[in-house]
């Protein structure tokens, strides 16, 4: 006998399942690891569990904001889609061996990898891959955007002072990120 999900999802519908039992999970755990990683309470993880059990039981209680967490998760989860999706584009361009986050074609591969998911989120299929802003557009103003682009990247180019190593964006960013100083 095959099980259709789409049945078992509106059985936990029915019953409660997103509007109870999951966002007092998601309270009651977020309350606990709050409670036991700051030890507010104290070393005590039988009243961390108790006060965590109360806060979680009082949030479901309030319908509003059991649809507000609703509402606002599905939201959270695409941005962190986005964001895996964003990463995984990057580690296309550096490769197996990643030796950090310097030189210029990782700083291509990010503005690349800006540029697609920009793309992505702008258009809704993939068959007329540009986004709205571009199409309403007229030529003439294209013009000038791509104009005035060439002549920023010249003058970038043309009067930028060469740095030492270990100066640009990427590599404090790799920096930052790492711990290193």
């Amino acid at each position: 006998m095959a099980v259709d999900f789409r049945d078992v999802l509106s059985l936990g519908e029915e019953i409660g399942a997103f509007d109870i039992l999951l966002p007092f999970l998601l309270v009651f755990t977020l309350a606990f690891a709050v409670l036991d990683k700051s030890k507010i309470l104290g070393k005590m993880k039988q009243l961390n569990v108790v006060v965590s059990f109360v806060i979680a039981l009082l949030f479901i209680r309030n319908q509003e904001l059991v649809g507000l967490v609703n509402r606002f998760l599905p939201n959270v989860s695409i941005f962190m889609i986005i964001i895996l999706m964003f990463l995984l584009l990057v580690g296309i361009f550096v490769g197996k061996e990643h030796s950090g986050w310097t030189g210029n074609i990782m700083g291509l591969a990010f503005f690349v990898s800006l540029i697609f998911i920009i793309i992505s989120l702008t258009s809704d299929s993939l068959g007329d891959p540009a986004p709205d802003f571009l199409k309403n557009i007229d030529d003439q103003t294209k013009g000038v955007i791509l104009f005035v682009g060439v002549f920023v990247i010249i003058i970038f180019l043309v009067t930028r002072e060469t740095k030492e190593k270990g100066d640009g964006y990427l590599e404090k960013l790799s920096n930052e990120l790492r711990g290193s100083k």
